[in-house]
């Protein structure tokens, strides 16, 4: 028989594990383009992982380690890729002590999104409210509740924009697993389009 594992062995195995759910989700995240039709950007994710509403594309993953990776694509009236955000949450716990990390970044087209006079604080609100307006299948429910969590706390990093709107309201439950206090990022590239990120490396 052979010795018992240690937590740290333990964790080091968790992190194998968490390392390589990590490459598949940011390979099939990366591979989804701005522009692209549906059809396309559905290639990228994994078929009995991702489901379509009328206004997303919904991709959900647990592992093992704990990790969470949600991502949501973003469509256009005409069903092309008009945003992407992927939100990341890690729990671990040792005992009584838990550990929670979280991470959401983003890439949207205001133009595609038809938000094209609106700036990017602004439109991250009317997603996170969007988001939150929850359609009726559960497992886009979660999948769109992870990242609208991420918006929020985004949000909230921005005092002097206001408050996020209802979508804090809506999932008070769902923010006590999203740690706030994080780093906050807001750029808009050559093209016109918004990248967003939030990271909270971690807390109780």
């Amino acid at each position: 028989m052979g010795a018992a594992r240690g937590p740290a062995v333990w964790a080091g195995l968790l992190g194998v594990l968490a390392a390589a759910q990590t490459g598949c989700v940011e390979l099939s995240y990366n591979q989804i383009q701005l522009g692209q039709e549906e059809r396309v950007c559905r290639r990228a994710l994994p078929e009995d992982q991702t489901i379509s509403t009328p206004k997303t594309i919904c991709s959900l993953e647990r592992g093992p380690s704990g990790r969470t990776d949600a991502i949501v694509v973003l469509l256009a009236a005409d069903r092309r890729v008009a945003g992407k955000l992927h939100a990341v949450h890690i729990e671990s716990r040792w005992g009584p002590q838990r550990q929670m990390s979280y991470q959401l970044r983003g890439e949207l087209d205001p133009q595609l999104l038809g938000l094209a006079a609106t700036g990017p604080i602004d439109v991250s609100r009317v997603l996170a409210d969007e988001l939150t307006n929850l359609p009726e299948d559960a497992f886009a429910r979660t999948t769109q509740a992870w990242v609208a969590g991420g918006l929020v706390r985004l949000l909230e990093r921005w005092p002097q924009a206001g408050p996020a709107g209802p979508a804090a309201e809506r999932h008070a439950d769902l923010l006590d697993r999203i740690p706030g206090g994080g780093t906050a990022r807001i750029t808009i590239d050559d093209r016109g389009r918004y990248l967003l990120e939030y990271i909270q490396a971690g807390g109780d």
